[in-house]
């Protein structure tokens, strides 16, 4: 079921149960089918042997620069490839000064098309959606499983990632916003990022039990 308020109540009211197309992941399966159908190879898309996978492996072992050591199973069923962190910011940074030809092309019109629809990028209410709102068009950055995140700042030729070792979104969250104010592409005081950074940790009561503080960014 969907995490957004409204559009859990909508699909409530539909009288029609969740299907497959109604995972986060399905844009990226819409992806994976489009190559499918361009290479005519079989319906086991997310086969790790499957011709969609082996191209989706060759190329994210280009970007990054470097062989992947193995896969792991996404909740959405399709093989993570593994890399370094600095792997994944090597590769994202790409995103961020496209070279030219076909994947340059493809490349930029993706980080465009994050930056001109970014709630189509997480969803209302998500850090993602709102943290790229408040930087109008200047960045790029999308939230991944288990605590990671990757930025695309273009206007710098930029591109970052983060893991966070005990996999927690929020402490990733509050890294991320971090980042974004120490790159000068937000202000610390911005409301937005008052949400994420030295934000108070509240209970089911709304005490105060904590901070979300980033050490040593800002």
């Amino acid at each position: 079921m969907p995490s957004d308020a409204e559009a859990h109540k909508h699909h409530l009211c539909s009288d029609t149960a969740p299907c497959q197309v109604h995972n986060n992941c399905s844009g990226k399966h819409v992806g994976f089918l489009t190559l499918n159908q361009k290479l005519g190879a079989g319906t086991e898309y997310v086969e790790v042997d499957h011709p969609v996978q082996i191209a989706v492996r060759d190329a994210f072992e280009d970007v990054t620069d470097g062989t992947s050591p193995g896969y792991g199973i996404d909740g959405c069923s399709a093989p993570n490839f593994a890399t370094t962190v600095h792997g994944l910011a090597r590769g994202v940074a790409q995103f961020a000064k496209p070279g030219g030809g076909v994947r340059g092309q493809a490349q930029q019109r993706l980080v465009s098309a994050m930056m001109a629809y970014p709630e189509l990028v997480a969803g209302e209410g998500k850090a993602c959606t709102d943290l790229m709102r408040a930087g109008k068009g200047s960045f790029a950055i999308k939230t991944g499983a288990e605590g990671v995140y990757i930025g695309i700042v273009p206007g710098q030729g930029l591109g970052f990632a983060l893991k966070v070792q005990d996999g927690t979104t929020r402490a990733a969250e509050c890294a991320t916003a971090a980042l974004l104010v120490r790159l000068g592409l937000l202000d610390a005081d911005h409301p937005t990022v008052r949400r994420f950074v030295n934000a108070p940790i509240l209970n089911r009561r709304d005490i105060n039990t904590g901070i979300m503080r980033p050490v040593g960014l800002i």
